[in-house]
Parts: C-alpha cells; structure tokens; sequence
C-alpha cells in the first residue's frame, strides 16, 4: 500500500465554528482504539471534533458546511474544526500516515472505499459494529450495496455519506436520428446501436462515435466483464480472470467492437475528445460521443455546463445469457469513519451516524453536490431537488440488490486492479496472441502483488 508523508505544504483549513454550550460530563470517556463505546449520555462539556475531507472543488467544500451545519442543532456541545485537503488522489495515504504516527482527525471522510481493507485489516478505524448495536442502528438503513465496500472482513469501519451509482448515458437526438427507439438493454443491441450510430469521415476516421469501448474516463474491465457476472475472485480468495469465462466474453466483446472501428480510429478518436472529463467540452455533452459510461454527477455537470444535450439515462447494458443482471451497476462513493487515534471517538460517533443517517442532511449535501443519498428516506425525500427522470436511473441501480462496489476490498488496496487495466491496453491493440493465456498470467501477477501486500 502506498505510505506517503504528509505533504510539507500548507494544508488548507476551514474552521467551521459552532458555537458550544451545555455543561457536565463529555460522553467521550472512551480510550482512542475502544471497541466498546461509552453509554450514550445527556450531560457534556464543550468538546472539539477535527474532520477531515477531501473535497477540493470550492462549490463541493461550501455545499459540505452548508450541509454540516445542521450537526450544531442536536449536538451544541461539539464544535467542528474541519480539515480540507488540497489533493483528493492521496487524501487516504496522508490518514494513514497520520495515524501510524498517533495522530489524525477525529472523523475522517474519504472518497476511496479501496482503502476499507486496509484501514480494518490494520486496524486504522475503529470497528462501528459496537455503536451499531448500542444505538440500534440496523444496516438494513442502507441498501445493500453499501454492504461491498463499507465492511472487510466482519468489521464495519465506515458509513456511506453519498454514494456513485453508474449507468448509461444516451443522446435521445441521435438515437431517433438513426431509427432506434430506446436504449440497448444487452451487449449485442449495444454493438448493433453503436454501428449504426457511429458516422465516419470520407477517409474512414471517426466523426461521432457510437459508443467507446477503451478504458477511458469512467469506464474499466470489470464494467465490462460485470455485465457476464464476472468476478475477480472465487470462493477461496484466489483470482479467477482466467477460469471465469465471463472474462475472457466481456474482453472478446471488447475487442471485436475496438476491430470494428479500427484501433488506431478509436485511439486517435478518443484521445482527442474523451480526455475532457470535467468541463463542458466533454465529449457526450458536445455530441462527439452518442452514448457513455458515466456516474450520477454527470446531470448536474450537464447542467451547470449549460448543455443543449438531449439525454436519457438508463441501466448499462448486461450481456444477453445475463437478463436478471439490468438495473444493477457498479456503485461506491464517500464513506466516513472514526481513526483509532480519536481523542473523543463516543463524540465523533455522533457525527459519523449524523451525516450517515440524518435525512436533513444528506438531502442538503445531494442537493448540494449531485450525489446519490445513501438512506431510503432520503432518496424519497420531497426536499431532493436532484431528483429528475434521468438522476432517478441512478439512485434505483444503488438500491438494486445486485449492485456492487468494484473491485473487490482487500487488506492491500485495489492496486492489483491496475494489472488487468495494463493487460486490457495491450489486448485491445493486439498485442496478445492468446487472450487465455494472458489472462492466466494476470491471475499470477494478482496473486504475486497480493501475497505481498502491495498496492501501487
């Protein structure tokens, strides 16, 4: 796993001021690293949480405040110092550097569910098992989704804030142009609708493009092997790319798309307009792109970007031997735990619990930052302004019982995922000669980087 230092930059704080009061006993009487909370108290001393996040967009940081500050009105005996940081990509690297050196926030909020396994397997968050129980908060509060990525092995130590729910994105324009009536429903309709929407130019290069089958933006392999039930491990932990067929059938799909539109057109093609991911020159909401694999942000972009797109959402295709596979996707998002370094771990639960549960709140940060809510009363709130027919696609793929976080969480991270992203780019450009073969090499690599804990 990577352990990176903390930076020697400035940090950027924001002090989130809530005026304190009430007098007696703090309920954080509880040790740091206690597995076993305090009893709930209604006596305490002004107390000060630290949190830290790593929301690095201006807009996102004030909707967060925003939404926060609602925590003073059933707690104002806690005042919240919070901790933004300026790079998201090792926001999780700097928690666990703090917190191997006995220090760190109080509540930490991170947008990495790969780092779950790690945090449990080391024992960097404090197991939320025992606030559950003592609270009678059942599980059952989230859909089941949140079950892949907020547990590794028994223990519990993260919520879901917000949550990412994937699915298709279609240009409803573009489909009635070339005659098709809604959006593909199995991978063979979505080979079919990308031929016909696809228009080349006059020297065979690429002027819209159906649909991109490369890993960029959003998409990746086990989007694709997702839609045959692949997974990356069997029942005894070990890596299956090779002898799971729906690896070797979502990356033969793959490829026969990628041959379809020539290689080197898709390459050229996609470096040129997928690459603008986070700005209103991206490829969909310009009609360079027909349909895309994208997440539930994607609608609120589109509108701040003012884009004239006209869009549907939908499911993203399974594979025609899978129909009971549709509505489901890949899904993960913002989780929140307690270091074991906490000097009021009894405090920083009721935070924890606050913005994993209180509909008030997560209704406000939806709204705020265009996130699929976590709860189902906040998802039926009629407060969630986000809520249109598109936004609606993703919020039902979370609440699918199917849906899961990808990759799967394990004590290392997710870092051997990146050994079928290179395997992937070699394949599509026809660089191995035997898929099966290359998979079973993939599988020992996986196996290699597990069993000595790295991740990269």
């Amino acid at each position: 796993m990577r352990r990176l230092a903390l930076p020697l930059a400035i940090v950027a704080v924001l002090a989130l001021t809530l005026a304190a009061a009430g007098c007696g006993s703090s309920s954080g009487g509880s040790s740091g690293g206690s597995s076993q909370p305090s009893a709930a108290s209604t006596n305490h001393t002004p107390v000060t949480l630290t949190v830290w996040h790593p929301w690095t967009v201006s807009s996102e940081k004030k909707g967060f405040q925003r939404a926060v500050a609602g925590f003073h009105t059933q707690y104002p005996w806690i005042t919240l110092h919070i901790v933004s940081f300026p790079d998201s990509t090792t926001f999780d690297q700097q928690v666990i550097k703090a917190v191997e050196a006995g220090g760190g926030p109080d509540v930490a909020i991170t947008f990495s569910p790969d780092t779950v396994g790690q945090y449990a397997h080391d024992g960097l968050l404090v197991d939320l098992n025992p606030y559950l129980q003592r609270d009678h908060l059942s599980t059952g509060t989230f859909a089941p989704a949140s079950l892949t990525y907020c547990q590794y092995e028994g223990k519990r130590v993260v919520l879901p804030v917000l949550t990412d729910a994937y699915g298709l994105y279609y240009n409803k324009d573009m489909f009635a142009k070339a005659g098709i009536s809604g959006p593909p429903k199995t991978m063979s309709e979505l080979i079919a609708d990308t031929k016909k929407l696809t228009v080349r130019n006059a020297d065979g290069s690429i002027k819209i493009a159906g649909f991109v089958p490369l890993i960029t933006q959003e998409l990746d392999t086990p989007d694709l092997a997702r839609t045959w039930g692949g997974q990356y491990f069997n029942a005894q932990g070990q890596p299956q790319l090779a002898t799971d067929p729906a690896w070797a059938a979502a990356l033969t799909w793959q490829k026969q798309l990628v041959d379809w539109y020539g290689y080197t057109n898709i390459l050229k093609f996609s470096s040129t307009y997928t690459p603008q991911e986070w700005n209103a020159s991206n490829s969909f909401e310009t009609g360079k792109v027909a349909m895309v694999f994208d997440g539930e942000w994607r609608t609120a972009m589109i509108k701040d970007d003012d884009s004239k797109v006209n869009y549907g959402t939908a499911p993203f295709p399974v594979a025609d031997t899978q129909p009971s596979l549709y509505g489901s996707g890949r899904v993960g998002g913002t989780v929140t735990g307690i270091p074991k370094t906490s000097k009021n771990p009894d405090d920083a639960w009721l935070l924890v619990k606050y913005m994993a549960t209180d509909t008030n709140f997560l209704v406000a940060l939806a709204n705020g930052l265009g996130n699929v809510p976590t709860t189902t009363a906040a998802a039926n709130s009629p407060d969630l302004t986000i809520m249109t027919p598109q936004f609606k696609t993703f919020v039902a793929v979370w609440n699918n019982p199917k849906s899961s976080y990808t990759p799967p969480i394990t004590a290392s991270g997710s870092g051997y995922a990146s050994l079928l992203t290179t395997f992937d780019q070699k394949w599509v450009a026809g660089k191995v000669p035997n898929l099966q073969a290359g998979l079973t090499q993939v599988d020992q690599q996986i196996t290699n980087q597990l069993s000595l804990g790295q991740a990269p």
